[in-house]
């Protein structure tokens, strides 16, 4: 009889059930933690890129209005001085790639905005406004890789060229 309610005891002990249980537990909100810890690293390092590629379409953004406005003074001031100018070519360097990605820049004359955008996403989208007073500028979308464009003012349009 002693061996039978020994046996009983053991049939009905839980305590081994509640280990089981707790190490499942535990593990599960371990992975999960885990998971949630480098989604979150991902996602920084994502912001992180998109802040430098939009760090970087400013600063290339506010050249490129600089040597519209400059080309624009240029021949305002020729112009006004009795002068005629016949072209202006300023060559305008762009990197093949930003943040290890493709972009593209467009040029709109109305809105007078210089655009550059990657991965067509707004995160990336950066608008660059520009002023000309004398020159208008030809609507342009140029795609990064290759590293050679040229701003070409032609006097018989009085536009500025994009190539």
């Amino acid at each position: 009889m002693i061996r039978r309610s020994t046996t009983m005891k053991l049939a009905r002990d839980e305590s081994a059930v509640s280990l089981s249980v707790g190490f499942m537990l535990t593990l599960t909100i371990t992975v999960i933690t885990t998971m949630i810890l480098i989604s979150s690293f991902y996602a920084m390092m994502d912001r992180a890129e998109q802040t430098v590629m939009r760090d970087e379409f400013e600063i290339h953004g506010n050249d490129i209005s600089l040597q519209i406005s400059n080309i624009d003074t240029a021949v305002q001031v020729t112009n006004n001085a009795g002068g005629r100018v016949e072209s202006i070519t300023y060559q305008l360097t762009l990197p093949d790639t930003i943040a290890n990605k493709q972009y593209s820049v467009e040029f709109s004359d109305h809105p007078n905005e210089i655009i550059f955008e990657s991965e067509e996403r707004d995160e990336t989208r950066v608008k660059v406004s520009y002023r000309t007073q004398a020159i208008n500028v030809t609507n342009t979308k140029l795609y990064s890789g290759s590293s050679d464009f040229f701003l070409h003012y032609n006097a018989t349009s009085n536009m500025l060229e994009i190539r």
